[in-house]
């Protein structure tokens, strides 16, 4: 990459990180779900950067325990909003979740008190501006490009290898990051590199919401499989979970990668 793409794209990562910031103070109101959602999304773009670089920053296992806290939150808000309580045990659930929700939101206040701090913000700040922009001027930026793809078809190939349903989801969950991973660089570098295409975009942006319905149904699952159920319930409860994995079921099969 030359000299003027490679300060283009360090100043739209640079630009990435301070969209971020402004997302995660507004996420700590916890007054609208999507500041959560546009947070993790911006962090998940600069992740995808740190991931490239063969040996990653100080600054990445402390923003991956960011990235985790906010992944709960999210997965409890969009559990909670997408929940149609009808039921008794369906609301006796609800209550479940929204007592974990406002624990899981109290872990990341404590979270991102302990780890945003200046000089975590300097660093990342070097990070990009230092080693990352060093390494864009070396590289042809086709070749991350390139490793993304690579890194997405051996991850398809070992999720076909697997037979039981537990292999099956934890090998889509990786399918899924990968194809999260090679969706942004192709959209930060369609400006950069020829070999950037919006149709590739296009296409995995496609597999990444199958994935992502699948990722719902799982989500659903395994918090439906930890709740214990007033005794009375119990019957319900049971019915519950086959539905659930008959959903989850139909929702693994639908992804055609």
């Amino acid at each position: 990459m030359n000299q003027r793409n490679a300060e283009k794209l360090k100043y739209e990562l640079l630009e990435t990180w301070n969209t971020f910031n402004h997302y995660m103070t507004e996420a700590l109101t916890f007054q609208n779900s999507e500041d959560i959602h546009q947070a993790r999304v911006h962090l998940r773009k600069l992740l995808t950067f740190m991931q490239l670089y063969e040996t990653k920053p100080s600054t990445y296992r402390q923003l991956k325990q960011l990235m985790e806290a906010l992944g709960t939150v999210r997965d409890g808000d969009v559990l909670i909003e997408a929940l149609e309580a009808k039921t008794a045990l369906d609301l006796a659930f609800l209550d479940e979740m929204e007592r974990q929700r406002a624990i899981n939101r109290t872990v990341l206040a404590t979270r991102v008190g302990e780890k945003m701090t200046p000089s975590l913000d300097q660093q990342v700040r070097r990070f990009l501006g230092g080693q990352l922009f060093r390494a864009f001027k070396k590289q042809d930026a086709a070749s991350f490009l390139e490793k993304a793809k690579n890194e997405r078809k051996r991850r398809i190939a070992t999720h076909k290898e697997a037979s039981q349903m537990a292999d099956r989801l934890e090998t889509l969950h990786k399918v899924r990051l990968a194809v999260k991973r090679e969706r942004y660089l192709h959209e930060y570098l369609l400006n950069y590199e020829d070999e950037a295409s919006k149709d590739q975009v296009h296409k995995l942006k496609r597999l990444q919401t199958d994935l992502g319905n699948m990722n719902d149904h799982h989500q659903l699952l395994l918090r439906w499989s930890a709740f214990t159920p007033p005794e009375e319930l119990s019957a319900a409860y049971e019915s519950k979970l086959r539905q659930l994995e008959a959903e989850l079921d139909e929702a693994v099969n639908a992804v055609k990668l």
